[in-house]
């Protein structure tokens, strides 16, 4: 007679087996695409970037294992996203050089895929006229994008009529996925009105009423909705709350078990850490609370520690023997004495071009004045089209005044470094004693910047 050890034994390894069974989270991948632009395939999602090889004919088979529904195929420029359950064995065909149009699934979880191509398919033949959408009226906005939601259902339905019922939760996914596309439209409209119209939108009490009962901190949403996605991060990266009360803005979020979201709030608001803010210590506090990932915690401290060596009223750091564009070269130095407004800007950088036309009015309005207008320009003096030559060719071509500098080394200038500057175009304001006003000053475009210039008495 067997033992009461040894059956114990044996029942849990049997019951061990059945759950590991049930627990299987694997997907078999396989297709060809043709007229492949490289040799792979990248599966991307939650937790999973898997790089698939193509062979010689552009065929792969791979197995992937999953956590979530949702993923996103890769190739090249190329993007699908893609419903994957445990299970599932899928094939997929590929035309790339006509990718929406000749993508098909077949096997196991291929009428759920085939949908999403079909969406996407239908969304590329019908794109959304962003400038016109956001330059309606309240009224015709909504009716815009109240229509647009029903066409999107209208499209779901459809599709379910002429071939197959979807699978439950990537219904549920969709459905979630317009009403959260809408909710996008309302939470965009102030923003991109302002800039498509040219001026401040009027709207209701109520227009962003939709928005108040919206659950921020869904992590299993967050995982598989765009438009969620772009939702929380706009709701957490939101400069003036930021700004208004940091402590009260990240703390539902602290406290969550959302790691997908606090790790993503973290890498994008560090560019919240602006040189000469005020909030500086509160954000990098409230950030480090966020985040659980070493590294995540060193950059963002690595970064702080560099701001805090830029405030205002600090030594500025100084740019050497930058070439002039009249001749020679200028140094910080050389303006001592003077309040010096500091552009750094590239000539393949759009907004750095859009501000011109303000810069040269400023320029004219402070003409003979106590300050000096330096534009430094940190395109790559070799790098194709937008290089040395091309920054003397705009300067004429725009008839550019003030001193016109070349950076030494593009962004891996000591001077651009020591400012921090990730992002361009970025204004700089420099006291006549070599001091920071300002690491990160108004721009030329905003009324901001002659009330701080007049302010100073220049």
């Amino acid at each position: 007679m067997m033992n009461n050890r040894l059956l114990t034994t044996i029942i849990a390894i049997l019951i061990g087996f059945v759950f590991s069974c049930n627990q299987d989270s694997t997907v078999k991948i396989s297709g060809t695409i043709s007229n492949q632009v490289n040799d792979s395939i990248v599966i991307s999602g939650p937790n999973v970037k898997k790089t698939i090889r193509l062979n010689e004919n552009g065929e792969f088979l791979d197995t992937i294992n999953i956590s979530t529904n949702i993923y996103t195929l890769i190739h090249g420029r190329e993007r699908t996203n893609m419903f994957l359950k445990p299970g599932y064995s899928l094939s997929i065909s590929i035309d790339n050089k006509e990718f929406d149009e000749s993508l098909t699934y077949s096997g196991e979880g291929s009428s759920n895929n085939n949908y999403l191509a079909a969406k996407m398919l239908n969304s590329s033949l019908n794109p959304t006229d962003y400038k016109t959408m956001y330059s309606m009226d309240e009224d015709n906005f909504i009716k815009h994008i109240n229509e647009t939601k029903t066409s999107e259902l209208a499209f779901l339905n459809s599709f379910e009529n002429n071939n197959t019922t979807l699978d439950n939760e990537l219904k549920s996914i969709e459905l979630k996925e317009i009403d959260y596309k809408y909710l996008v439209s309302i939470q965009r409209y102030p923003v991109y009105y302002k800039f498509y119209g040219k001026k401040d939108p009027k709207t209701s009490d109520n227009f962003m009423k939709p928005l108040e009962d919206l659950n921020f901190i869904n992590n299993n949403d967050y995982q598989v909705s765009q438009s969620y996605k772009s939702l929380v991060l706009s709701h957490f990266l939101n400069q003036e709350s930021i700004d208004n009360n940091i402590n009260d803005h990240f703390k539902d979020l602290i406290e969550s078990n959302a790691n997908d979201i606090k790790k993503d709030v973290v890498f994008q608001g560090k560019y919240s850490l602006r040189a000469s803010s005020d909030n500086n210590e509160v954000l990098y506090n409230a950030l480090t609370a966020l985040s659980n990932d070493s590294t995540q915690i060193s950059e963002l401290t690595d970064l702080y520690n560099k701001l805090s060596i830029i405030k205002e009223g600090m030594k500025s750091p100084e740019f050497i023997n930058y070439e002039n564009y009249k001749g020679g070269t200028t140094s910080l130095s050389d303006l001592k004495g003077k309040y010096v407004y500091i552009d750094v800007w590239a000539t393949w950088c759009g907004p750095c071009i859009a501000e011109i036309p303000s810069l040269k009015k400023v320029e004219k309005l402070y003409h003979n004045k106590n300050i000096e207008f330096v534009s430094i320009s940190i395109d790559v003096r070799d790098r194709p089209v937008y290089n040395y030559d091309k920054w003397r060719q705009m300067i004429e071509e725009k008839s550019l005044g003030g001193v016109q500098l070349f950076a030494d080394n593009a962004w891996d200038s000591k001077f651009t470094k020591a400012f921090v500057i990730n992002s361009i175009p970025r204004f700089l304001l420099i006291d006549p004693d070599g001091n920071i006003v300002s690491g990160d000053a108004p721009r030329p475009s905003d009324q901001k910047l002659i009330e701080m210039f007049d302010s100073l008495g220049i």
